[in-house]
């Protein structure tokens, strides 16, 4: 990790944000020494680099690859909400003020950001990420990424991110110690190509969802489990029910806490 060209030539160094990142994930700091980024990659033998610059810390690679935060469609489906449109996620999940919400794979946190500005001031949301470079990058967007918006960024300062697995996560938790454990695994082959999705995909987890993952996740659960996927792909799991997907490539697998009989929409 190291600092922008900018804030080295000045002696800046790394806010605490980054340095409590680097020290929680034990990534080296080194001097930018006003080099560029392919030479300091080159001079340190280094697969990848974290850059601090103004308000984001992003990813580069040694083959010019990088990974830089953005909330993405949260923007837009939040404003969707505020004007009183109906959110497929808020309805399948039945997010409801003061919820306690266990995110299992944050990714760019953007389903994260949603939820939490559902869930509301009294709500909270801890959001899960095996990818420590994915973690870094969101992690430190979550709080330092600018907006207009108060009710925004209180949302993204109410999401509790944490780097680990879900598995031993969850293994440690509470029964009904969540009202809702969300799931967003990455595809191995993306529904449509993106180049914002692109660097995510390279440091993801493919692990697949298992039946004992999911009924791990219920016991967690006081509410439900949500799960999304690829439209048609979700029944082996045998969910109590499945949301959406007839119009679209995405659906939601749900599984309740009281184990209702399995039944489809």
């Amino acid at each position: 990790m190291t600092t922008s060209k900018a804030r080295g030539k000045h002696g800046i160094g790394l806010t605490d944000t980054a340095l409590c990142i680097s020290e929680e994930l034990q990534i080296p700091v080194i001097d930018r020494q006003n080099k560029g980024i392919p030479k300091l990659i080159e001079l340190y033998q280094l697969d990848g680099l974290l850059v601090e610059e103004e308000q984001e810390l992003i990813a580069h690679w040694k083959d010019g690859g990088r990974l830089s935060f953005h909330p993405g469609m949260a923007v837009p489906r939040i404003k969707h909400i505020k004007d009183g449109e109906d959110e497929m996620l808020a309805l399948v999940a039945g997010i409801q003020p003061g919820d306690r919400i266990l995110d299992c794979t944050m990714g760019m946190g953007n389903d994260a950001i949603v939820m939490a500005w559902l869930a509301g001031e009294q709500g909270s949301v801890t959001s899960l990420e095996s990818s420590p470079l994915i973690y870094a990058v969101t992690s430190y967007g979550l709080k330092h990424w600018p907006t207009d918006s108060w009710r925004m960024k209180q949302a993204m300062e109410r999401i509790t991110s944490l780097h680990g697995n879900y598995e031993g996560f969850l293994a440690e938790q509470p029964e009904h110690s969540y009202d809702i454990v969300y799931f967003d695994p990455m595809f191995e082959r993306p529904i449509m190509e993106s180049s914002g999705i692109a660097p995510l995909r390279r440091e993801a987890n493919y692990a697949p969802l298992t039946r004992d993952i999911l009924e791990l996740a219920r016991s967690v659960a006081r509410r439900c489990v949500v799960v999304k996927h690829r439209a048609g792909t979700l029944r082996s799991l045998q969910f109590d029910e499945i949301a959406g997907g007839k119009y679209s490539a995405l659906a939601y697998g749900v599984l309740y806490a009281d184990k209702r009989e399995e039944r489809y929409r």
